[in-house]
């Protein structure tokens, strides 16, 4: 990493604040852990989780959220690239290995949306 360049800086996509709940699946144990969402974008999403989470784990994000007035939940898959202590809970980055319009039709939906709104002038 050079320095001077924040985590802004190396991010491809814009993060977007979203209140939701997620069931974090660790792949290899079949273990689960409840987490809050901070933030998600193409790439990933943050989490608040109750406990720390080792790097490079891979992971399973069943991710509820409301899209048009309705309940969806997705699936993606990734691996964990942050956990660090914060405030009596940790924040969890899962960077995804996929996530696009063919396999997660309403998360990017959703995400498309945010992208459109952030890009309009204000009014």
């Amino acid at each position: 990493m050079q320095k001077g360049h924040t985590m802004q800086d190396r991010r491809q996509h814009e993060r977007f604040s979203i209140t939701s709940l997620a069931d974090l699946e660790v792949e290899d144990s079949g273990t689960h852990q409840e987490a809050y969402v901070m933030n998600v974008s193409r790439n990933g999403v943050g989490l608040y989780c109750h406990k720390p989470m080792e790097l490079g784990q891979r992971v399973t994000v069943h991710l509820t959220f409301n899209h048009h007035s309705e309940l969806h939940t997705e699936s993606v898959c990734g691996a964990i690239i942050r956990s660090n202590p914060h405030v009596g809970v940790f924040l969890v980055g899962v960077r995804f290995d996929l996530m696009d319009e063919s396999t997660h039709p309403e998360l990017a939906s959703f995400i498309d949306e945010r992208e459109k709104q952030l890009a309009m002038p204000p009014a």
